[in-house]
């Protein structure tokens, strides 16, 4: 794998941003000059600290590393941490900054006054007073968030007037009440340019090949790639342009670069085939390039025949690329549902398919192999395995004979379980969609246009009495894609 670094993370241009080098070992207090090149602005005494002699002032491990600075707060007495930039700023530039600082007693920390102030010359005092000056980066986290010993970030973005080429970190607003004193331990001090470079087009080897994309840049907020991705790095695969856009606070960054395969070939999954099928193999040809399949053949084509693994290896120059494919190959799918058949009436019939080498299914989602119809249409099912997928359908018609509804003349509703409602029925192919029932006066008993079609004899929550009444129905008759709309009317006898 080919990683290009994160270039979206510029250069840090505080010195020895982290305390880690020293001129003397520091073994006491007051000693911030033995981190050079960090200096005192003040008549105060800010400390530095580190591992390589440990006396009891290291109550906390550093952020990172081996070393940390620390300033005092107290009425008159305001500690600050002095450094020259390694260059200075860039007029219109977005720079972004970080520092990481914890306290021993965050009940006595003062929040909205710790920041840190880029100016073009150095600031001094000749007292311990607060330095006047507002600085570009202020820390705003809630009181409530600061925990004992816990190393917190301070950050933010600094927009450059230019020239600017000292950093001044301390206290610039609040001065602690009385017995208000605290310290405060400093780390990982940093600065970086706000810029995004993905670097050149670049070829790679093979697709063996992977290359690391990283966009990542201090205080972005979204991340999007051309592909939809929208995390700070993007691993390529495969060749193709790539951009990225980053928004940060101050303003929106946009890069992209081109990358490019050498030997730039794939011969496909592994497949399977029926038996009797071949396969052809190939690889596109590339400029003074060498082949040679597993046979030792060395050409850019190959025909599969039989079952088995297949590779080629690709040199060209310093560059080799290699690829396998395995090769199965079984008998096809079969399926038969047998002939068409015509039916009459109430006829059902019972569709058996013969399946061989595959998986079955009905087109329409038929849970089960056998299917017994009576109605008219046209039944499909396949059968598929990893070769092929084979089909076949079977037609029913019911136009044999003629599609006759049914009815009885007479009925008996006493609840004896048998014959107790009147139920007209045909073949599958005609669907009832309403049914009314008349007394001897012609006026209407009963009606229903909702299934079961069916009358139980009782008209407004009494039984009909004893007689002969007249029924009519509406049905729809179903013969392949047309409907026909017919009645039929009849008698019935109510008997007890």
């Amino acid at each position: 794998m080919t990683c290009l670094p994160g270039v979206g993370i510029g250069q840090n241009l505080v010195p020895n941003g982290s305390f880690e080098q020293y001129r003397n070992c520091p073994h006491q207090d007051n000693l911030l000059i033995e981190a050079t090149p960090w200096y005192n602005p003040n008549r105060a005494t800010p400390d530095f600290y580190n591992r390589c002699f440990d006396f009891g002032q290291l109550i906390l491990p550093p952020h990172s590393g081996q070393g940390v600075a620390r300033l005092f707060f107290d009425q008159g007495w305001e500690e600050y941490l002095g450094v020259r930039l390694t260059k200075p700023l860039n007029a219109g530039e977005c720079y972004y900054f970080e520092m990481y600082i914890a306290t021993d007693t965050p009940a006595k920390y003062i929040t909205e006054t710790i920041g840190a102030s880029f100016t073009k010359q150095p600031l001094t005092g000749t007292t311990t007073d607060m330095l006047s000056v507002n600085p570009q980066i202020l820390d705003r986290t809630p009181k409530a968030s600061v925990s004992q010993l816990q190393w917190q970030k301070i950050s933010g973005f600094v927009n450059a007037k230019g020239g600017e080429e000292y950093l001044t970190i301390g206290s610039f607003y609040k001065t602690p009440p009385f017995l208000g004193y605290y310290y405060l331990f400093v780390d990982d001090v940093a600065l970086k340019p706000i810029n995004l470079d993905l670097g050149a087009d670049t070829t790679l080897c093979s697709r063996r090949n992977t290359l690391l994309l990283d966009a990542t840049t201090p205080g972005a907020s979204d991340y999007k790639w051309n592909d939809g991705s929208i995390k700070p790095t993007l691993q390529v695969t495969k060749p193709g342009k790539y951009s990225v856009t980053v928004i940060t606070s101050c303003k929106t960054l946009r890069d992209s670069i081109k990358v490019d395969y050498a030997l730039d070939f794939d011969l496909g999954a592994d497949t399977t085939l029926c038996n009797g099928k071949e396969i052809l193999l190939t690889v596109p040809p590339a400029p003074a390039a060498t082949y040679r399949w597993q046979d030792g053949s060395a050409q850019t084509a190959y025909t599969v025949r039989q079952q088995g693994q297949y590779s080629i290896t690709v040199t060209q120059a310093s560059c080799v690329a290699t690829d396998t494919i395995q090769v199965k190959f079984i008998r096809p799918p079969q399926l038969e549902l047998g002939p068409d058949k015509e039916l009459c009436g109430a006829e059902t019939f019972t569709i058996k398919p013969t399946v061989a080498e595959g998986k079955f299914a009905w087109q329409d989602q038929f849970a089960n192999t056998d299917r017994t119809v009576n109605t008219s249409g046209v039944f499909w099912a396949s059968v598929q395995n990893d070769c092929a997928t084979v089909t076949d359908s079977i037609e029913i018609d019911y136009g044999a004979c003629e599609c006759l509804l049914y009815a009885p003349n007479s009925f008996t509703p006493n609840g004896d379980g048998m014959n107790d409602v009147f139920l007209a029925y045909g073949c599958g192919d005609l669907i009832i969609t309403s049914l009314s029932v008349f007394n001897r006066w012609g006026e209407v008993i009963f009606k229903t246009t909702t299934p079961p079609f069916q009358w139980d004899g009782y008209y407004k929550g009494q039984l009909s009495e004893i007689g002969v009444y007249a029924w009519s129905i509406q049905y729809d008759l179903h013969h392949g894609r047309k409907v026909k709309a017919d009645q039929k009317q009849g008698s019935i006898s109510l008997i007890r």
